[in-house]
Parts: structure tokens; sequence; C-alpha cells
């Protein structure tokens, strides 16, 4: 157990070191961000991310959306007037107007995809309003410093569709992919990885080999001279993660040995 505190307190120095910051389970790098920011949280929940996010970086305007009903209304209780908060799901492709969303026994896993929901088991089903991801953009102004997608497995279909001028206009996306058979296979994010790629972003995945945790960073917002160093800067978050994970998947094989023989 010493052993296994003084690697974990090693991994996290050198994080910090690099500069990513992990809040409620999605990271981003903290030096990147406007002073003050503009923040988007899509599928906000019960707003934990926005709260660690505003309590920790100045903030000049944020959106929050959230389409089940109860928990946005939490959400203008919370916050009041302080941010903009959306009752909608964020959607991508050609859908348009009101969509089924399917409420979960677990509030934070309800979602326009009833398979989706269902794992928990289903309360019930409501209508909601949509919002599309260029809208949403035009909502904040048309720039972006923090966004973080917590969407319940609309989240591909979201990025598939958007446009590569409102891509251009994010800083970094942190991204909680939700990676099942019904909705989104790990092609598809494999695919939405290769993508933003190709629009100039940088990927981390945070939680390798898991998709629960990626980030999204848009280089082409850097100057020429700093991208370079900043691609190499990744280059090693991504390493630390993959060590990580590897090390992770060693000792739990080797537990597992173990156990089988005893």
């Amino acid at each position: 157990m010493d052993k296994r505190s003084v690697l974990k307190a090693i991994f996290y120095f050198l994080l910090a070191r690099l500069g990513v910051r992990r809040l409620r389970g999605h990271s981003f790098f903290a030096m990147l961000p406007a002073k003050p920011a503009v923040v988007a949280d899509f599928g906000a929940h019960r707003g934990e991310f926005f709260a660690a996010v505003k309590a920790e970086y100045p903030v000049s305007r944020a959106l929050l959306i959230e389409a089940n009903p109860a928990l946005a209304d939490s959400l203008k209780g919370r916050f009041g007037n302080e941010v903009d908060i959306l009752h909608a799901a964020l959607v991508g492709g050609n859908r348009k107007g009101p969509i089924n969303f399917t409420l979960s026994a677990n509030p934070e896993s309800s979602s326009i995809f009833n398979e989706r929901a269902a794992v928990y088991g289903t309360a019930d089903r409501v209508e909601v309003p949509t919002i599309d991801f260029s809208e949403a953009l035009r909502q904040l102004g048309g720039h972006v410093d923090l966004a973080k997608f917590d969407i319940e497995a609309a989240e591909v279909e979201v990025l598939r569709a958007a446009r590569e001028s409102d891509l251009a206009n994010f800083t970094q996306l942190t991204v909680e992919f939700h990676e099942d058979k019904q909705s989104a296979t790990r092609c598809d994010i494999d695919r939405i990885c290769q993508r933003m790629r190709f629009e100039g972003y940088g990927v981390v995945n945070a939680n390798w080999p898991y998709v629960d945790d990626v980030l999204f960073v848009n280089l082409r917002t850097m100057p020429t001279g700093t991208r370079f160093g900043f691609r190499c800067r990744m280059a090693l978050v991504n390493a630390l993660f993959v060590i990580r994970g590897a090390i992770f998947w060693t000792v739990r094989f080797l537990n597992k040995t173990v156990d089988g023989h005893s």
C-alpha cells in the first residue's frame, strides 16, 4: 500500500506540473482558459462541475444545459441569475423540435436514448425542447474557453454533426463518452477522435483504456511557435495515463492470479 501511495503521489505531482486539472471526473489544462473564462456545461446534471470551476477560476459567462426537468429546476435554484440555465436536450444531426427524453431511476443517466436510461430502470418519459450545437455557441457569444460534455450517449451524435466553423471556436472540450452497443460503440468514438484531430485538436485520454474522460484541445487557437511544445506536453500527459492504466491492469491481473491459486 505504501508503494501504491508513493506512485499515486508521483503521478499526480507530474500531472500538476504538466498543467492538468481534474474536476468532478473531467480533465482539462488549467492554463488555457481565458481569465475570466466563458464556460459551457452540456449535461450539467446537479451543477457539480460548473460549481467546481467557478470556485477556482473567474467566469465571465456560462451556459448550463440540462434536459432532465427536475435537475434543470434545481440548477435554477442553486445558481439563480448568476449564469444562463437552459432546460433542453443538446442534439446533433437533423433532430429538430421537441424530443422524447427517458428519465432513469438514476437521474444522471437519463437520456434521449431509451436503452441508455433503462440500464438503471426507467422512471418516466417526457417531451423536452432541443437546442443544437451552433445555437448553444451563439448563446455564449461565439467562443467558449472550456466546454464539458456529459449528455448520456448523445455526445457522439453532436460532435459528429458539429460544423467545422463551430468547432474552431472552442478552446477545450472535456467529454465523458458513453460506450455501449445501443448508442455509441468504441469505433464510433474512435471516429470522433479522428475527426477532432483533423479539425486541429489534440486528444488526451485521461482514463485510458476507458473513454469516460477524453480531452480535446484546439491547437489552432495557439500561436504557431508554441503549438509544437504543447503537442509534446500532451504526449507526456497521454504517456502518464497509459502507464497508470497499464500498472492498474497488471496489478489487477496479478491479484486475480494469486486469488485463483489460493
